[in-house]
């Protein structure tokens, strides 16, 4: 679990700061709110390919 926590931080920081540069590159304001949806977003959508993948490759 150790290494998983450490992939979805270097995943979710990744993709903050995309996310956080792009806003402020194309629109010239940040939003909190409208970040912390696109979070829990990019959060779901991580745990839930997380599961869709596990779901997929078990061998029983």
């Amino acid at each position: 679990m150790d290494l998983r926590r450490n992939l979805y931080v270097a995943a979710f920081i990744g993709a903050s700061l995309s996310y956080i540069f792009n806003v402020l590159a194309f629109t010239g304001t940040f939003d909190v709110f409208r970040w912390s949806v696109f979070a829990v977003i990019f959060l779901g959508f991580t745990y839930g390919f997380e599961k869709f993948i596990s779901w997929q490759t078990d061998s029983d």
